[in-house]
């Protein structure tokens, strides 16, 4: 191979976000289709050199080979598509059936989905699991947010008594769990946006609005004041919404396996985070302020992108890619 076809090879292995296994084959791919094609060249009386450099010339741009690597290996078939849409769908026939309040179900729901992700982890985090991988983040990010809760609740009473309203082993308790929680959350992100960021954004698209539905019951604590038939009619009309929003993220997650673009992926979740946050602000008609709702909704999309931060740079993406391939070479 000439140092052109060598680096024709490692800019696109830098563009790709597939996973080492995939960008290898690539790497055999690219490499087969270069040397037949020189070989031809040769044939017709260039040297070897120069038909290697001609070869990876007449591929075309190394960024546009990547983009298209991409979306054929990334589209995912409907049976795939559809186990990844499978927890937003079973939590959308919840909410519908009103019995998301059943600790028994809830419990069911939520082991399910562990045990799918724990298997999924080990046999090599196939996409598909990663919707699942999502209502597991929910069980550190709702204890943090209790844990914080004791922290703040203690920070307010030195500020306005000059005391500590718990003990001080609870706020260390408090503290400790904290960290450990946000290190889990933050530690499993990382390791599913490795190979492509946009993976783990979709693994955390219900958080923005469970967190703003969590916020919704915070507030309204006069909806449990009311009568119970009219607390049962206010809770069918959550319900139903709920139900309605699980099923935009079903489909959202549909279409995102089975469009290969990245651009339309990233499209797609940006669209419809902020869409189901405005969903819900009007119909639960929470007293919550248009700039308040624009506030949340922004947030949620920086939600969404924030596993960017943890994607890997090209040099690392070649570096493990070019690892693997050497280490495939070596074990044929």
């Amino acid at each position: 191979m000439s140092s052109k076809s060598n680096r024709f090879i490692e800019n696109v292995v830098s563009g790709l976000h597939l996973d080492p296994v995939q960008s290898t084959e690539i790497v055999d791919e690219l490499q087969a289709h270069i040397e037949d094609r020189a070989q031809d060249l040769v044939d017709g009386g260039l040297s070897v050199d120069q038909a290697l450099r001609q070869a990876a010339i007449e591929l075309g741009e190394s960024d546009l080979i990547a983009k298209g690597f991409y979306e054929v290996h990334s589209r995912r078939s409907w049976r795939h598509a559809f186990s990844g849409a499978l927890p937003h769908i079973l939590l959308a026939l919840m909410f519908a059936l009103h019995v998301w309040t059943e600790p028994v179900i809830v419990a069911v729901m939520l082991g399910t989905a562990l045990v799918i992700s724990v298997l999924g982890w080990r046999a090599g985090r196939p996409t598909w699991t990663f919707p699942w991988l999502g209502y597991c983040i929910l069980i550190p990010l709702i204890s943090w947010g209790l844990a914080m809760s004791a922290v703040g609740y203690g920070a307010w009473g030195v500020l306005t008594r000059g005391s500590l309203p718990l003990d001080i082993p609870i706020y260390i308790v408090s503290l400790a769990y904290i960290a450990l929680s946000m290190w889990v959350v933050i530690k499993v992100v990382s390791r599913v946006a490795r190979n492509d960021w946009l993976m783990a954004s979709l693994t955390v698209l219900p958080i923005p609005f469970l967190a703003y539905w969590f916020l919704y019951f915070y507030n309204q604590k006069e909806l449990f004041d009311q009568s119970a038939n009219r607390i049962g009619l206010t809770l069918q009309e959550i319900d139903s919404t709920a139900a309605i929003i699980f099923l935009i993220m079903a489909a959202a997650t549909i279409v995102f396996f089975r469009v290969g673009r990245r651009t339309v992926r990233l499209a797609l979740l940006a669209i419809t985070t902020p869409s189901m946050v405005v969903l819900a602000w009007l119909v639960y008609k929470s007293g919550i302020g248009a700039l308040a709702v624009f506030a949340f909704a922004i947030t949620s999309i920086a939600v969404l992108m924030s596993p960017a931060l943890f994607d890997r740079t090209p040099k690392q993406i070649l570096r493990t890619t070019l690892e693997k391939f050497q280490t495939r070479r070596n074990h044929e």
